[in-house]
């Protein structure tokens, strides 16, 4: 038997080994599969099974000519699925899938291999192109653990490894990197702008306000429990009921649509009155759009935005990323006094020929109240307050005058029902009126004294324009339900979810302390480690002493530095762990069969390990090569195995007494 062929002869490609990897690899792909085309789904589980199939029946691989048709295929295929002829994020990990997929089948040798699992540490990241989360991370890093341990059961010697012999090497070596790893996202240079984000397409799939309003839109993100952002207070948290969250700003109405102008433009802002302020931070998670959303109403427009002179808040870019901002608002203003033709033309428009009872009541509240503004507001909300009712599933309503239905018909609806219907009676009364949409209210974490806000308290309300006051707030809803803006959604219409009935339902607040506690490690988790940016790690590197204005050079000697003396210690650590020992029985009978061999002028190079000395001594001497074969593969098994019991390094060294060189 030549050395080629020992069973223990380099990775064995076996069924076991080959089941591990295809296994770790559709673990990593699992996360994708509700992304990716049906078409890629099933061609990737082909692969698998077809590799499977490969190793498990031995039989022959696929030929170069069909993996470069199957190559042409799936880009083809890959481009017509999202109709571009550049690769952007979702095209781009489709491709990647399939093309890792279709790698398998050329899996023959060790480097092979390697390559392979490689390509799965690359799907590993393609992840957090799409999610950040905790859970993502900590089912990522089982990815991370399951490769390695494939990779472990590759190199292992002498007999393919049981799972904890897998498994524990693989965890002991991730934690060995740890140290590493959190020196190098510690201290390696930041850059600036989104790391799991691409422009193209990072903005598909993700929940939150619109740039528009139509009766029914907010009531149905009402039932999203997910998180718009996290607010920390310098000081005390304001009272609830002026906790309004300015977003978009409708000007534009078509008799059913509310819609965002780019009439507004850039401006300072400047206050006749400002006081009360207020002074916060806003981690905003991503929802695509450019607007950022602060408590009404903003002193200035964070760095990296503008303000709007309708008040709006917009960011440069895309809000693709989590973004942390601070901010100061005055919680009482007065702003917009003087009011410019156009504008007032503009917040006066109507559609005539639709909703034409509305237009009509507002028309009569002018007439009977003389034009003033104070009063028509006051008759609005008499009006609401008297037959309407509050409730998160009103009635469909008609497509031509859907206003007319809600305020003479149904008289049920939610925010933007009251929102909506009373600029439109303000502006049939001659009042200049918008529609405000944003968020109201928010949970107090008591863990960290922090504001959540969820899509559920999203809302939208009015702001008119009243002669030496400028531009005012006022909420109709407050008219039909005041619950809502003093104590949120839930204190209005009950628990809203699933989440919210069972935390209802909970008697001893175990839920709800849970769910405060989680709240309190994703707000770090964002913090320190999905939000750490260039701000982040200068105010570390400045807790450290660096200083603020450190350099690349700097950065680069420091982690060199630091490299160098954990991956000296951990090396010091595994050398005295693994040193050999002197006494140990295998060690003592491999010197001894060196010893023979080195007598008969086949001596052992420093740097030779035993297989390639057993190439070279059956190469020299062909006749020795059973029994020098047998001795090399017992030593082996006892000496890089899982251990060795003592009948089998009885048999060892009898084999070595037994052996003769000469």
């Amino acid at each position: 038997m030549s050395a080629a062929s020992l069973p223990y002869g380099g990775p064995s490609l076996d069924v076991r080994n080959v089941f591990w990897l295809l296994a770790s690899m559709a673990f990593v792909v699992a996360p994708h599969l509700e992304r990716t085309p049906a078409w890629a789904t099933i061609f990737c589980a082909t692969m698998l099974a077809w590799r499977a199939w490969i190793a498990w029946a031995a039989q022959r691989f696929p030929s170069h000519w069909i993996i470069k048709l199957l190559t042409v295929g799936v880009t083809v295929a890959t481009l017509y699925s999202y109709r571009t002829f550049v690769i952007g994020r979702d095209a781009g990990v489709t491709l990647l899938i399939v093309m890792a997929s279709m790698k398998l089948l050329e899996m023959r040798t060790q480097r092979e291999v390697v390559l392979s699992i490689y390509l799965g540490f690359f799907l590993v990241l393609t992840n957090f192109l799409y999610s950040q989360s905790i859970p993502l991370g900590i089912y990522l890093l089982f990815s991370v653990w399951f490769f390695v341990a494939t990779l472990v059961g590759f190199h292992r010697v002498g007999r393919t490894p049981t799972m904890r012999e897998r498994l524990v090497p693989a965890g002991l070596l991730l934690l060995q990197a740890l140290p590493l790893m959190a020196v190098f996202f510690m201290l390696f240079p930041r850059i600036q702008g989104p790391l799991w984000a691409l422009p193209q397409d990072a903005r598909a799939g993700v929940t939150g306000l619109s740039d528009s309003m139509t009766p029914g839109n907010i009531s149905q993100l009402i039932q999203s429990e997910g998180i718009a952002f996290r607010v920390r207070f310098e000081d005390r948290i304001p009272p609830y009921q002026t906790l309004y969250w300015r977003g978009p700003v409708m000007w534009n109405f078509d008799g059913r649509t509310w819609k965002a102008s780019e009439f507004s433009r850039a401006a300072t802002l400047e206050y006749s009155k400002a006081e009360k302020p207020v002074r916060y931070a806003v981690t905003l998670e991503p929802h695509g759009k450019h607007w950022l959303f602060a408590l009404d109403v903003p002193a200035t427009a964070p760095p990296g935005s503008s303000a709007r002179d309708d008040l709006q808040l917009r960011s440069v870019r895309p809000v693709d990323q989590t973004v942390r901002y601070e901010l100061t608002s005055y919680l009482d203003y007065q702003y917009g006094e003087k009011l410019a033709g156009i504008l007032r033309r503009f917040a006066l428009s109507l559609d005539e020929d639709r909703n034409p009872r509305a237009i009509a009541l507002g028309r009569q509240w002018r007439d009977e109240l003389g034009g003033n503004a104070t009063a028509i507001v006051n008759r609005a909300f008499q009006f609401y307050n008297r037959e309407f009712t509050y409730t998160l599933e009103p009635p469909m309503l008609g497509e031509r005058d859907p206003y007319d239905e809600f305020l003479f018909e149904t008289k049920r609806g939610f925010c933007e029902h009251y929102a909506g219907s009373f600029a439109l009676l303000m502006r049939a009364a001659g009042i200049p009126a918008r529609v405000v949409t944003g968020y109201q209210g928010g949970d107090i974490n008591p863990l960290n004294n922090e504001l959540i806000v969820r899509q559920a308290d999203a809302h939208a309300w009015t702001e008119v324009w009243i002669e030496n006051r400028g531009w005012v707030r006022t909420d109709p809803t407050a008219a039909v339900s005041p619950l809502r803006v003093e104590g949120g959604v839930n204190a209005a219409l009950g628990p809203i979810g699933a989440m919210n009935s069972l935390i209802a339902a909970d008697k001893f607040g175990v839920l709800s302390r849970l769910r405060y506690a989680w709240q309190f490690a994703n707000s770090s988790w964002e913090q320190w480690v999905v939000g750490y940016n260039v701000e982040r790690q200068r105010q570390f590197l400045t807790q450290l002493g660096l200083g603020l204005n450190i350099d690349w050079r700097t950065m680069a000697l420091w982690l060199i530095g630091l490299t160098f003396l954990i991956g000296g210690a951990i090396s010091l650590g595994l050398l005295v762990r693994d040193r050999p020992r002197r006494g140990e029985p295998s060690l003592v009978a491999w010197k001894r069969f060196c010893a023979k061999l080195a007598a008969a002028g086949l001596v052992r190079a420093p740097n030779e390990g035993p297989l390639d000395y057993l190439a070279r001594v059956t190469k020299a001497r062909p006749e020795l090569e059973p029994d020098a074969s047998e001795i090399t593969r017992r030593y082996i098994d006892a000496r890089y195995g899982s251990g060795a019991t003592a009948n089998e390094i009885r048999e060892l060294r009898r084999r070595v007494r037994a052996f003769k060189a000469a």
